[in-house]
């Protein structure tokens, strides 16, 4: 099959079918130019990823079914093109992939569906001198028989998760071995709700080696040829290490959460410490400066260390930064306070307890949300996975935020990451001192991290072993680590899971979806 196929590296907005339309159309006249043989869309393309109820909505599906017929006006004659959609079937709404043009005509067909966007089902398309098969989902459960096309498409809508960043390619590679074709991959671009896709795109000779891939996180036009032999030709790019695979996935969950929800910038409250600098630094990746506000909000505990590192990051960040004082509110409150407090033996005496810790932190949330409604930005929780895991972190505190980018973002990590960042040629952007300095939340004179949790080395992977790998404390106890250690673990993870069920939604990183009872009568 000697052929040239463009992949279409996709971004759609979830439910916004006549925009995404508009989208595709022009990329298809961009391409008709191109001298191409076909266009292939990724999954869900049309509609969106993740739609949900959308799809149970039957103005949504009659939207759907609207734009599909516009594109048969609206594309190019005689180009075939193939794009992902949600379809009205007989049985019910159904992830499908549709074709325009094969065979040379204008009309549609339906080349595979399936009820469910993750099952295997396959069709051809002609393309070139040849034929396409267009493969849906998992092949295991739609298996494709020998000869039945000269090259396959692998279309997808997958999910991008840490230490993943070669998946799509390495399930191209098995199939162009299994089934002796050339295969191309295409996924879906840009992130929903914080599920983020990688946009990668690729080509695999039919002996299974690479011959044109994509980087990660890019949307637009991926040219790849067929020549002979099952050869694979185009454009290679390096697989980025993790560290730039995982700020890849964070700056799109930060810029789509941010642009599709109509956002006019981000707002982060600044510490001095190492998850807001962090969080900041991704938002100015993502959005650009001038779209990223800063407030740092001093109380009387905060140390003059801490200040300047967070006017300094801002500085570094070109953003501007508010510096509004907490400590007459803090005071006020805890004035008011007195009265309800005195005799209480657990509030007694109210400074120094966790109810005057409790209070900086959630004066803070009141603050910045009031900035959100004042200028309308989005306010960018800062809490990271082992805070998130642990509840090491204030309920209508600093949990406050419409987007937490980090909650799956380990504490090591956060450490990696900034330092990855200051190691990327455009300077240092956090400040040194930011990241050398003992994790603090500041709440208290002379407050560690460490008061509270074990050391985020011995922390860190203890809770991915737990909530990730499922491990019981029985088998961590085993493995060699302390009996107290794992069972505060499982303390803490347990005791916190009505917090992390209120918290502002952020970027997926993981596969396992960690939710237990909140109210739970069992211990290990």
């Amino acid at each position: 099959m000697k052929a040239k196929i463009r992949l279409v590296r996709f971004n759609p907005v979830t439910g916004d079918v006549r925009g995404n339309t508009e989208r595709i159309v022009a990329a298809a006249r961009e391409a008709a130019g191109a001298g191409v043989d076909a266009v292939v869309f990724p999954q869900s393309a049309l509609g969106g990823a993740c739609p949900g109820d959308l799809q149970r909505r039957g103005a949504f599906v009659d939207a759907v079914d609207a734009e599909l017929r516009r594109l048969e006006r609206a594309l190019p004659e005689g180009l075939p093109l193939v794009l992902g959609t949600p379809l009205r079937m007989r049985d019910g709404v159904c992830s499908a992939m549709v074709a325009y043009g094969a065979g040379g005509g204008r009309g549609r067909r339906v080349v595979c569906s399936s009820e469910f966007a993750g099952a295997g089902t396959w069709g051809v398309v002609e393309a070139g001198e040849g034929r396409l098969g267009v493969l849906l989902g998992d092949v295991a459960k739609g298996d494709i028989p020998a000869g039945a096309c000269d090259a396959l498409v692998r279309v997808q809508s997958m999910v991008y998760l840490r230490g993943q960043e070669r998946a799509g390619e390495a399930e191209a590679e098995k199939l162009a071995r299994r089934f002796g074709v050339p295969v191309l991959g295409v996924n879906l671009s840009g992130a929903q709700d914080g599920v983020v896709f990688d946009g990668a795109a690729v080509g695999v000779a039919a002996d299974g080696t690479v011959g044109a891939r994509s980087g990660l996180f890019g949307e637009g036009a991926w040219d790849v040829e067929f020549g002979e032999g099952g050869a694979v030709s185009g454009k290679v790019e390096e697989v980025p290490g993790e560290l730039a695979a995982v700020w890849g996935a964070l700056r799109t969950g930060i810029r789509d959460y941010a642009v599709k929800n109509r956002f006019p910038g981000a707002l982060v409250a600044l510490s001095g410490g190492i998850d807001s600098a962090l969080v900041a630094a991704l938002a100015v990746d993502a959005l650009g400066a001038g779209k990223v506000m800063g407030v740092t909000l001093p109380s009387s505990i905060t140390s003059s260390e801490t200040l300047e590192d967070a006017l300094e990051l801002a500085r570094r960040l070109g953003i501007p930064c508010l510096r509004i004082p907490i400590a007459p509110a803090v005071d006020a409150f805890g004035k008011m306070l007195e009265a309800g407090c005195a005799g209480v033996d657990w509030a007694a005496p109210l400074p120094g307890t966790l109810v005057e810790e409790n209070l900086q932190a959630r004066v803070r949330g009141v603050v910045v949300m009031a900035l959100s409604n004042r200028y309308g930005h989005l306010v960018l929780a800062t809490g990271n996975k082992s805070e998130v895991s642990t509840g090491y972190a204030t309920l209508y505190g600093d949990m406050c935020g419409g987007f937490a980018p980090i909650k799956e973002v380990p504490k090591t990590m956060v450490f990696a990451l900034s330092r990855w960042r200051n190691g990327q040629g455009d300077g240092e952007v956090i400040p040194a001192s930011t990241i050398e300095r003992p994790p603090s939340a500041e709440l208290r004179p002379g407050q560690k991290d460490s008061d509270s949790l074990p050391p985020y080395d011995v922390l860190d992977p203890l809770l991915e072993r737990y909530m990730e790998g499922r491990e019981g404390v029985a088998e961590l106890v085993a493995s060699g680590v302390p009996e107290d250690v794992a069972r505060r673990v499982a303390r803490l993870v347990g005791r916190s899971e009505y917090k992390r069920r209120q918290g502002a939604p952020g970027v997926v990183l993981e596969p396992a979806r960690w939710r237990m009872p909140i109210t739970n009568g069992f211990m290990e």
